[in-house]
Parts: structure tokens; C-alpha cells; sequence
């Protein structure tokens, strides 16, 4: 079966009717491929005031695909709830910054992969927080000292408050990533992780920064992600991450769900490269550009 059709087919396998909208969430494919889907396998789907349900021909159609697959059980963790009380004192994404919250669940997986791999030992930087992924390294134990990069003074100080009243070792530093790295913050980490902006100018901008504050052993945790139909905008941050010299050493498919970005599916990859002789900026010094979707770099 395509791999979209059957997507579409799970997100609506326990019976209920959704919107559009929330079957891109609980697929992972893009509104496009959400129609095209239900255009073509008219039969397997009931519409009624916008809302889609699985028919019985698309039941067993589910069923059948379902012999041969399985389904990921979702992970529960002891500090989920306060991740979710914390990420809810946020207030709605700056879409001018190219926010787009993920989802508590993704977040705990973020830090588990991060703390299983010790990132957490080697000096761990964010670039931009705004999923409050620093927070749930804390949360689930890390120990260590981790710092935040961010020009959102609201996160920052959301992360500066709970690491104070929590006794954290997080450091949380104001800076606009179109400057220059700071020198003390240079060479000196080693993993960074960014979620960073969806328009390529963005893309190239802080993978380029985190080249400028790696060690030479260090390792990068980039998220992107994109439409099934325009493939060609991942192939172009794969060639960003080659230009830059970064060798990656594996790829994590759908790792990131998002509350929005239906435009992707609501899902990006995470991607882990490691740093190389060859690694090197491809950005040097001040930006003055466009870096984000909507077309421009303030907020």
C-alpha cells in the first residue's frame, strides 16, 4: 500500500471523524497528500461536513496493511506532567520567528535520545528553545549544565525562572544568531541541537553557527522536514549540511510532531551528523537577510 494512503488509513483506524487539519497531525503528511489521498481512495473514506472517517471498505483495507506492520507504543515518563505544565506558560508561537510548538511527547524523546547518547556530558547548546527541549533534558536528570541560544526573551526567561526555583545548571543567553557566535562560545560544545527555521536562508544561518561553536569531535542534532510532494526542499538542506562538511551518521524519520505545520505533515526528521576536518561555516559574520517563511528576520 502507498505509504500515505496507509498513514491516512492508521490516523483514522479507531473509528472517529476528524477535520482535515487534525488528520495531518495524526498522520504526519501534508494537506496535499491528505487529498490526494482521500481523491483517490474515494472509497475508502466518508465525508460529512468536512470531517473524514474511514469506511468498512477502508477498515479492511487498514486491517489487511496492519498484518504486516506495527504499531509505536508511546513512551510514559514520571516528569512528563511537569514538562507540559512548564511548555504551557508559553504564549502562542511567533509565527515571525517560525515557531512551531512539538509535542510533549516529542520533547521527552528529544531528551532521552539526547541524555542516552551523553550528550549532556560533552557541553550541550540549543539554538533557539522554543520547544523547551533544555527543559526536558533537566527534567528527566541530566545533571550537567546545558545552555540555551535565543533571541526570544520570553523563553528565556520561562527556562531563567524554573532553573532558578529548580537549581539547575542552565545557562540562558540572549543573542540574535544573524550576529556572530560570541568568541567565548566558539569551539567550546559538543552537540549542539536546532529546530531551526523552515526557509533555507534560516537553515543555512544556524547550521553555520553551530559549525562555529563545535568541537572538533562534536556532533549536530538538526530537525527539517517536508511535503512528500516537494522532496526537493529536503534535498536542499541535505546539500547545506554536506556543504558545511558535516558527515551524517544517522536519521531519525518523523522523530519530530508538531501543533501546527501542516504544510509538512506536522513531522520533521531529526538528523545526527558528526563534525569533520572539513566541517566549516558556510555563513560568516552579520546577516542582514531574510531568514524566516514569512519573509522577514524580525519579529
Amino acid at each position: 500500500m502507498y505509504e500515505g494512503a496507509f498513514r491516512v488509513l492508521r490516523a483514522l483506524g479507531d473509528g472517529r471523524s476528524l477535520s482535515r487539519n487534525d488528520v495531518v497531525r495524526a498522520a504526519g503528511e501534508a494537506s496535499s497528500v491528505v487529498r490526494e489521498v482521500t481523491e483517490r481512495y474515494a472509497k475508502w473514506f466518508e465525508i460529512d461536513q468536512g470531517r473524514l472517517r474511514c469506511s468498512d471498505q477502508g477498515l479492511a483495507a487498514l486491517a489487511r496493511e496492519l498484518v504486516a506492520r506495527g504499531a509505536a507504543v508511546p513512551r510514559d515518563t514520571s516528569w512528563c506532567r511537569a514538562y507540559e505544565a512548564m511548555a504551557a506558560e508559553r504564549g502562542a508561537p511567533k509565527r515571525a520567528l517560525d515557531q512551531v510548538f512539538v509535542t510533549s511527547d516529542t520533547a521527552v524523546r528529544r531528551a532521552e535520545l539526547l541524555i542516552e547518547a551523553g550528550e549532556h556530558q560533552r557541553g550541550l547548546v540549543f539554538l533557539g528553545d522554543d520547544d523547551l527541549t533544555s527543559a526536558a533534558v533537566q527534567l528527566a536528570g541530566a545533571g550537567r549544565k546545558v545552555t540555551v541560544v535565543d533571541a526570544d526573551d520570553e523563553i528565556l526567561g520561562i527556562l531563567a525562572r524554573h532553573a532558578a526555583e529548580r537549581a539547575w545548571e542552565l545557562e540562558a543567553v540572549q543573542h540574535d544568531l544573524r550576529q556572530p557566535v560570541p568568541k567565548a562560545m566558539r569551539a567550546r560544545y559538543g552537540a549542539v541541537f536546532t529546530d531551526p527555521p523552515y526557509a533555507l536562508e534560516g537553515f543555512r544561518l544556524f547550521v553555520s553557527r553551530a559549525a562555529d561553536m563545535l568541537k572538533p569531535d562534536g556532533r549536530l542534532y538538526v530537525c527539517f522536514g517536508q511535503s512528500r510532494r516537494a522532496s526537493e526542499r529536503g534535498l536542499q538542506k541535505q546539500r547545506v549540511l554536506a556543504d558545511a562538511g558535516f558527515l551524517v551518521e544517522a536519521v531519525f524519520p518523523d522523530f519530530n510532531a508538531y501543533r501546527g505545520a501542516e504544510a509538512i505533515g506536522s513531522r520533521s526528521a531529526l538528523w545526527r551528523c558528526r563534525v569533520t576536518p572539513e566541517t566549516h561555516p558556510l555563513v560568516r559574520g552579520a546577516v542582514d537577510g531574510e531568514l524566516y517563511t514569512s519573509r522577514s528576520p524580525k519579529g
